[in-house]
């Protein structure tokens, strides 16, 4: 699952690092990366740090082809019956994990049940709805035996959906989908994906090294089924979260690939080493609803209202990047019926007007009954444009409603920790899908979501969203999806700002590096050093 919350300072999607310091190098393509994520397990992996650790150590029934297509991983082919509702996947009979065992049909069944059981409290376990009875399994209304996932033998694999689901073969690539060796897990306890000792792979890598917040070195599987198609030997992913030392890093040869910000863009202009990647990234202040002052709707319309997101875009990104007016991200390969679904929705979410904004401002505050606001504060995690983008819209908002907010800045760990608790008022954050369907971003303010920092509830919004999800109808889910967006653009539990591109810096000695937008970012599977 790309699941992930995005922040604009990750810097590659697709990796992990090692080494360490005292490390011995190793001629491996090495990725920057802002911040170690907060955990590595596919069942409780919440973030893009996380899904890139996931998908190098991990392969599921169907993966990330070219293009991001779908292609065959450890299923070797499957069938759908003829009313949508059955999926049969046959399993290869080479595919094993790093220690040497047969992944089979009930390490698929084990994974899913383990996110779905309640004790687990995976925060993507609503992933696995669509398979029959897995929510009520997930909220104790059901039997793990009730759900729709049957090992019919050890190389075949049965589900059952709830509904028929033309792009569950985009979800079964979702790391929520991954198989468990339950005897390595039980073995490993809760130490499991902890260390490189406790960690066990049934992808093209495995976890060589490991060096806390500094790096973690992958090296090639030798028990992958697909090993011989794998170029790289090994995958550095060394932690930088400061900007200048990332980029230093890059110049003296320490990384291959890092992300940098906007401004340290401009001095590499025409230079072939600067890549301009979109990574399906959306980006918008949450709003924490159960602040008694966010929960007012006008208030929230007001803030946003206030910034001018195109300046944001021009003056502060310069140019990197797209003003967003859907929730769901444009010109990513997210299509509607016809043509990319935020072409269908049109303009969404409204404009900057500053005017406007002031009369919301003004009711919001009569029906509080207060003079003025309190106190807001902004969260942000220091890297990258973040602190540019926190600085602008705090003078926007005082300079356009004469509203003054605070700004503070802190770890990406401790930022997600403080919207996994509730403890913000406004938090600058981000998303990009974990599948190619405008309802991957759509979902996240369903009021059962686990990533519905905002804690909006809406039930005319979940119906929609289930009726959704248990369509085959294109047109008909498009018309539905769109429904959606414009209710998030009235109720505004976030306030949009814009589709990030991300400016890259790639080592030339890189070669057959292919990024997608939604999925996991890098195509590393064709990916080889040209040293000379």
């Amino acid at each position: 699952m790309k699941r992930i919350l995005l922040i604009v300072t990750l810097a590659v999607l697709f990796i992990l690092s090692c080494g360490g310091k005292g490390s011995n190098k190793v001629d491996a393509l090495m990725i920057n990366i802002k911040e170690e994520g907060k955990a590595y397990d596919p069942r409780l992996a919440n973030d893009s740090t996380g899904s890139v650790v996931d998908s190098l150590i991990g392969d599921g029934l169907i993966r990330d082809g070219e293009g991001g297509k779908e292609a065959p991983g450890v299923a070797e082919k499957w069938e759908i019956s003829e009313d949508g509702l059955t999926w049969t996947f046959h399993l290869r009979k080479d595919a094993k994990w790093s220690n040497g065992d047969t992944i089979t049909a009930n390490d698929f069944k084990a994974g899913w049940l383990r996110a779905l059981n309640p004790e687990t409290a995976s925060e993507y376990a609503h992933m696995v709805y669509p398979v029959k009875n897995a929510e009520k399994y997930n909220k104790g209304e059901a039997k793990p035996e009730e759900v729709g996932v049957e090992a019919v033998d050890d190389y075949t694999l049965k589900v059952t959906l709830e509904a028929p689901l033309p792009y569950f073969d985009k979800m079964v690539k979702i790391f929520t989908y991954m198989p468990l060796n339950e005897k390595f897990f039980s073995t490993v306890g809760e130490k499991y994906m902890t260390s490189p000792e406790t960690s066990i792979s049934s992808g093209a890598y495995i976890i060589k090294s490991w060096t806390r917040d500094s790096d973690i070195v992958f090296e090639k599987n030798p028990n992958y089924w697909n090993k011989d198609a794998i170029k790289l030997e090994a995958v550095q992913i060394k932690f930088i979260n400061d900007s200048e030392a990332s980029l230093n890093a890059f110049k003296n040869g320490e990384v291959d690939i890092t992300n940098i910000t906007t401004e340290q863009a401009k001095a590499f202009t025409g230079d072939e080493r600067l890549w301009l990647t979109k990574n399906g990234g959306t980006y918008y202040m949450t709003f924490n609803l159960n602040n008694p002052v966010l929960k007012n709707k006008k208030i929230r319309q007001a803030l946003t209202l206030a910034i001018d997101r195109e300046a944001l875009v021009k003056d502060v990104l310069n140019g990197i990047g797209k003003t967003s007016y859907t929730y769901t991200v444009k010109d990513s390969g997210i299509f509607g019926v016809e043509k990319d679904f935020p072409e269908e929705a049109g303009d969404i979410f409204p404009k900057y007007d500053v005017e406007k904004a002031k009369q919301l401002l003004e009711e919001g505050l009569k029906e509080l009954g207060l003079e003025k606001l309190p106190q807001l504060t902004y969260i942000y995690n220091e890297s990258g444009n973040n602190k540019a983008i926190a600085e602008y819209i705090q003078e926007s908002i005082r300079k356009n409603i004469g509203v003054d907010i605070a700004i503070e800045s802190m770890t990406f760990k401790e930022r997600l920790g403080r919207m996994e608790t509730n403890n913000f008022d406004i938090a600058y954050s981000g998303f990009a899908g974990d599948y190619a369907d405008a309802i991957s971003y759509l979902e996240r303010f369903e009021s059962t979501n686990g990533n519905n920092y905002s804690k909006y509830v809406n039930p005319r919004y979940d119906a929609l969203a289930k009726e959704i999800k248990s369509s085959a109808d294109q047109k008909e889910r498009v018309e539905k999806m769109i429904e959606l967006e414009k209710i998030i653009a009235e109720d505004m539990p976030v306030g949009l700002l814009y589709f990030s591109e991300v400016p890259k810096l790639v080592n030339p000695r890189v070669k057959g590096l292919v990024m997608i937008p939604i999925g996991n970012d890098y195509q590393l599977g064709n990916v080889h050093l040209e040293n000379k």
